[in-house]
């Protein structure tokens, strides 16, 4: 018994010595600890950034999609200019009529669960733009949305309902509209006031005030779908805008192809298309986010390997000293992959503390929302219209997942010390009394 109680005292105070031996050296060469912890931390930043922007951006990207609760916008579009020939009430170019029984097969594409049509129409006049949709407002939803659902679950514009904040909704077949705020302000529009669309008396009803990032599917009024459609004598059941959801955003590309096989010359936008609005760092770290953070997992692995071999190798002279005072091989190795190990765990503390620093700073940036699904929907482009929507800002949204204070550190002190006692293995070849020659 006693001479296990021995052991077991001597292994307690060997493993004391061992601790006390590396804080005494780390704090001892505290220059040298603090630029491997820096860099252990560089790298480690590298690997998490990188994917925290790329969230960032796709979550920004999916900003409007979010708030129309859809997922893809269909337009047909009419390969002709986009100019005018004649003022007044017309059917944009690029989003044409399609007919009910086409835009209805949509909803059998795998992965598609709503389809809701609407009709975007554009009015001219001398030096005045202004555009219409029209959205289902009667109870007949199903013949509009695909489903059964009432009119709570509308997608698209047809949400206008939530963006209410003045007035009331218009009635069908009563010539009533909504006006979108910021016109609305401008011209002087508001609820009791009346106008002219397409040679029809229409009375303001409400004032709506589009959620930030749906004005890709915004209007100046909004009025019920079959009066839309009797303004230009479209037939019933036509509708030039779809909006759709899909069950799993894993699904949409697919959804692109069948819905471009349905509708030959239809443009397909979903969150995606809008990365590359945002800048060439958002499309590889959005787009692109597995091989970026591939790459960058092997540059901070390589940044890994420089700064611990160089660390490793400064102590060489120290190593053969332990040797030669009795230490075998395999307990200086132990104990350098230690070291190293405890400068990964301080190291990805400060990688995530540095990333966390750089997300705060980068979510300060704005970014610039498009008002329209393309330029031909924007209505400042058009005959010097007077007035100008204004600019949709949005801030970069960075979070970081806080199991990472965990996790980064853990994994970091893992790494390192498995790459600290290969390195040590490779330093440490020859005879002691060599290394100290050396």
């Amino acid at each position: 018994m006693s001479v296990n109680n021995q052991n077991d005292k001597a292994e307690f105070q060997s493993r004391q010595f061992y601790s006390s031996y590396l804080l005494k050296e780390l704090l001892y060469r505290w220059g040298r600890s603090l630029f491997v912890i820096g860099g252990v931390g560089l790298a480690v930043s590298m690997v998490i950034l990188l994917p925290v922007l790329g969230q960032g951006f796709q979550s920004l990207a999916q900003l409007p999609f979010k708030n129309l609760d859809a997922d893809l916008v269909v337009q047909q579009s009419k390969t002709e200019s986009a100019l005018p020939e004649t003022m007044g009430l017309m059917i944009p170019y690029s989003a044409q009529p399609v007919a009910e029984k086409k835009w209805s097969s949509l909803r059998n594409i795998e992965g598609v669960t709503q389809v809701m049509g609407t009709v975007l129409l554009w009015n001219f006049a001398p030096g005045k733009f202004f555009s219409v949709s029209g959205i289902p407002l009667a109870p007949d939803v199903a013949v509009e949305s695909g489903n059964n659902e009432d009119q709570e679950n509308l997608i698209g514009p047809g949400r206008v309902k939530e963006w209410l904040i003045k007035g009331r909704m218009p009635e069908s077949d009563k010539h009533e509209a909504l006006v979108e705020r910021h016109y609305g302000a401008f011209y002087k529009l508001k609820p009791g006031k009346t106008l002219e669309i397409g040679g029809e008396i229409f009375t303001i009803t409400g004032v709506v005030d589009i959620q930030k990032g749906s004005q890709i599917a915004s209007a100046n009024f909004y009025l019920d779908i079959s009066e839309a459609r009797q303004l230009v004598k479209m037939d019933p059941g036509q509708v030039n805008q779809l909006f759709l959801r899909v069950s799993d955003p894993s699904k949409a590309d697919a959804a692109k192809d069948a819905i471009q096989n349905i509708l030959p010359n239809s443009s397909v936008v979903s969150a995606d298309s809008f990365l590359s609005l945002l800048g060439t760092l958002s499309r590889l770290t959005g787009q692109f986010q597995q091989v970026t953070t591939i790459v960058a997992g092997i540059l901070a692995m390589l940044l890994l390997i420089v700064f611990l071999r160089g660390a490793i190798g400064e102590r060489q002279r120290e190593a053969a000293i332990l040797r030669a005072i009795g230490w075998n091989r395999k307990q200086v190795r132990k104990q350098l992959s230690a070291e190293a190990a405890f400068q990964g765990l301080i190291g990805g503390s400060v990688g995530v503390l540095l990333t966390w620093l750089a997300a705060q700073a980068l979510s300060t940036l704005k970014f610039s929302l498009p008002n329209g699904l393309q330029k031909s929907n924007d209505p400042a482009a058009f005959l010097g219209s007077k007035y100008v929507a204004p600019a949709v800002e949005a801030n970069l949204p960075l979070s970081i997942d806080p199991t990472l204070w965990l996790i980064a550190p853990i994994t970091t002190a893992a790494v390192c010390g498995i790459l600290g006692l290969w390195l040590a293995g490779q330093r440490l070849k020859g005879t002691p009394w060599g290394k100290i020659r050396a």
